[in-house]
């Protein structure tokens, strides 16, 4: 072990030591029910070594707000549980802990998931899953999954007959997160990068790739293959009902699809323009409130309880969703091909950004998908508008 890594943990375990004759009670904020007995089931041992306890509140409401009102008054969970995405806006704002990078279990986890709880090129959050999408298929109306989204432009031509109310391929393509692959594959990008991460000065929507992806999707709505008015939930319940061989959606359709007795394959996203579909991946994973005074304690239990092998292994069972750290990852894939095709469509994917200035890219993609597919503006136009309402 290196010696500033030993004298760190020494430094921890005397001010732990010291301390533990005041210990107080480990708070954690989370609004994931599962996420909650997972924490239960694993905690037991730590509040036996740390003579502390680990109380877990489930909270169905907008965390993010609740967290920062806290926050600023000195009080909260020691510990949020939550999505990477709000961690640029907690850390920008002083109230979340910047973490040490420990390479003994950093090199445990997926790297696009350390990433996407990065800011300034400090890390504020350790992740334990992640979620990205993937392409779902109707084995009783095709067979395999094709490799490309042209392949699939030609199969769907063929199969979609509204009269029959038979498709070939729907998705919720309005909704930027759905069709971000789509658009990024050929080269596209949101917000450029440099040695300190995101760079929102440099923002690369009205890319030719985001234009040839956009143009894409045009074609598909012209030619009858997607509908305007197709969301999430009409391309589910047709793809349920065998009235569809093709969707883009994402690990939680998939306890949905098993009660429904569907069946259905699931692959990687196929390849655009010959390029790879990036998805945006989403990342869970705990977050230190920075105005704590439990923050030793919080650390020791995200660090060596929560996101060892064992743990790690309990948020699968109790939440479902992929779990970040590789060698879990690979063992499930062992008896589960499904978390394999979700581990390669991760590693395919994009961290979903966590600057501050996200917020308007989501409200001007919005508006200029609804231009480009429902009003038929041309594509290069509606996303020069995107890129001069984000400045």
């Amino acid at each position: 072990m290196p010696a500033k890594l030993l004298m760190r943990n020494l430094l921890i375990l005397i001010l732990l030591t010291l301390n533990s004759a005041f210990a107080s009670d480990v708070l954690i904020w989370t609004s994931n029910e599962g996420a909650a007995k997972a924490i239960n089931e694993i905690k037991g041992d730590f509040e036996k070594e740390y003579n502390s306890k680990v109380v877990v509140e489930v909270l169905n409401k907008d965390l993010t707000s609740l967290f920062r009102t806290a926050s600023l008054t000195g009080k909260g969970p020691d510990i949020l549980l939550w999505a990477n995405d709000v961690s640029g806006e907690l850390a920008q704002s002083g109230l979340i802990e910047p973490l040490d990078e420990l390479p003994e279990l950093t090199k445990n986890f997926l790297p696009v998931s350390l990433k996407a709880f990065k800011y300034k090129g400090r890390l504020y959050g350790y992740p334990y899953a992640v979620e990205s999408l993937a392409l779902f298929y109707n084995k009783n109306l095709v067979k395999n999954a094709p490799e490309t989204f042209e392949e699939i432009e030609t199969i769907a031509e063929k199969m979609t007959n509204p009269k029959t109310k038979m498709y070939g391929f729907l998705y919720d393509f309005k909704t930027f997160f759905f069709s971000f692959p789509i658009l990024n594959a050929a080269g596209g990008y949101i917000f450029g990068e440099n040695e300190n991460g995101l760079n929102a000065k440099d923002i690369g929507i009205n890319h030719q790739g985001f234009i040839d992806g956009l143009t894409f999707l045009q074609r598909l709505n012209t030619k009858g293959i997607i509908p305007s008015s197709t969301d999430r939930g009409i391309a589910f319940e047709n793809f349920k009902s065998d009235h569809l061989a093709f969707m883009i959606d994402g690990p939680w359709a998939i306890k949905d699809l098993n009660e429904a007795k569907v069946n259905y394959g699931i692959a990687v996203l196929p390849t655009f323009k010959g390029k790879i579909a990036r998805p945006f991946v989403g990342v869970h994973g705990f977050m230190i409130r920075r105005s704590s005074k439990n923050k030793l304690r919080a650390k020791e239990f995200v660090e060596k309880y929560l996101l060892s092998y064992k743990g790690i292994q309990t948020f699968y069972k109790f939440d479902g969703r992929a779990p970040a750290r590789i060698d879990v990852l690979d063992a499930l894939s062992k008896s589960d091909t499904t978390v394999g095709i979700l581990k390669r469509s991760a590693e395919n994917g994009v961290a979903m950004p966590n600057i501050p200035q996200m917020a308007s890219v989501w409200n001007a993609m919005g508006k200029a998908l609804s231009l480009s597919l429902e009003q038929k503006m041309p594509a290069k136009e509606s996303l020069n508008l995107v890129v001069n309402q984000i400045k």
